[in-house]
């Protein structure tokens, strides 16, 4: 009996589950999470306490870098250290270390001092993150009209620099064939290029901003700027950025064949919050302080939700405020202050 048991004992532990380990395939990067899950597929980069990765099964998938238990990297990545510093080589993060292969080197570091992962090839389209919306209201019968509305954002992020660029345009058109006429027409392009100093001071050395607008009676507005910026805070759920600095700025109005220019004094704020795994917050305001014949302040505010519904599709509920305090006259009319815009779109992700 007792050597019975001993022998059921002994078969108990040779049964015992054991997690298997793979076999690193290098054509891969190799994803191990907390529970013990392993992913191949391709590192895109890590900012914020968040980890991309790309797998051929299951698309891109963004992780909370706790969650993640170990990370082998097949290629050179790029990591930025707390203290400013950036290194190159090979990645082995286990254990709750850091480990760099370069050249037959091992260097450690603590994870505490990391700040973001990226590819060391600059040419990789991974780098880059891009969102299109559009939406589109079609009225007939007593009023009828087309309403168009779409927006575009490209971004690129490395260890050392941020850069963005944003496209706003809106259409409104009236359809009836005795009064068709063009009711609103609107356009907003920014641009910058962000370059970090630290974790919470960053320069914007590029700043501009291409703006019209026939109900404001601006055929073309050209803002050339840099300014200084400092993340208030910069979590995994919460960002929040705000930024100061002068522009200068030239613009030339629809009717009377008028120009002016001024020197322009910028300030912005951006706060985004991940209210949940779906939902997202933004909150995004600039005012232009400008001499009185350019308007005396310009405002912009774009604020709203964004709800994902699948991977790559959201939909947007978004309020978009411009207000001119001093509007430039129209041979007809005076512009009104205020322009308000409640929109709902279908936005996807690339």
């Amino acid at each position: 009996m007792i050597s019975f048991a001993s022998l059921s004992e002994s078969q108990t532990e040779k049964l015992t589950w054991q997690n298997p380990t793979p076999i690193f395939n290098q054509k891969y990067d190799w994803l191990k999470l907390n529970s013990d899950e392993w992913l191949k597929g391709d590192i895109i980069s890590m900012y914020d306490d968040e980890l991309e990765f790309e797998s051929d099964e299951f698309g891109i998938l963004t992780f909370d870098w706790e969650d993640v238990s170990v990370l082998r990297s097949r290629f050179d990545q790029r990591i930025r250290l707390s203290n400013g510093q950036v290194v190159q080589g090979f990645l082995i993060v286990e254990n709750g270390k850091l480990t760099l292969l370069s050249q037959g080197k091992e260097v450690h570091y603590s994870l505490s001092e990391l700040l973001s992962i990226t590819s060391s090839a600059e040419r990789r389209i991974d780098l880059w993150d891009a969102k299109v919306t559009l939406g589109i209201d079609v009225s007939a019968g007593n009023v009828e009209k087309l309403d168009y509305f779409s927006t575009v954002m490209v971004q690129r992020r490395t260890p050392f620099t941020r850069f963005r660029s944003d496209l706003i345009f809106n259409y409104s058109k009236s359809t009836q064939e005795e009064e068709s006429e063009v009711l609103s027409n609107s356009k907003r392009l920014t641009a910058y290029l962000d370059w970090f100093y630290s974790g919470e001071i960053f320069f914007r050395a590029i700043d501009y901003e291409n703006f019209s607008d026939i109900q404001q009676n601006i055929d073309n507005r050209n803002t050339f700027g840099l300014s200084l910026g400092y993340h208030v805070i910069n979590s995994k759920r919460i960002l929040w950025d705000f930024t100061a600095g002068p522009s200068y700025q030239e613009t030339k109005y629809s009717q009377a064949n008028e120009s002016t220019r001024s020197k322009v004094v910028s300030l912005s704020t951006l706060f985004e919050y991940t209210v949940s795994k779906v939902t997202d917050f933004v909150f995004d305001y600039q005012i232009q302080f400008v001499d009185d014949d350019a308007g005396a302040r310009n405002h912009h505010l774009k604020t709203g939700y964004e709800f994902e519904f699948t991977q790559n599709f959201d939909v947007d509920l978004m309020l978009y405020i411009d207000r001119v305090a001093k509007p430039v006259s129209t041979l007809d009319n005076t512009p009104k202050k205020n322009d308000y815009r409640l929109l709902i779109s279908l936005g996807y992700d690339f």
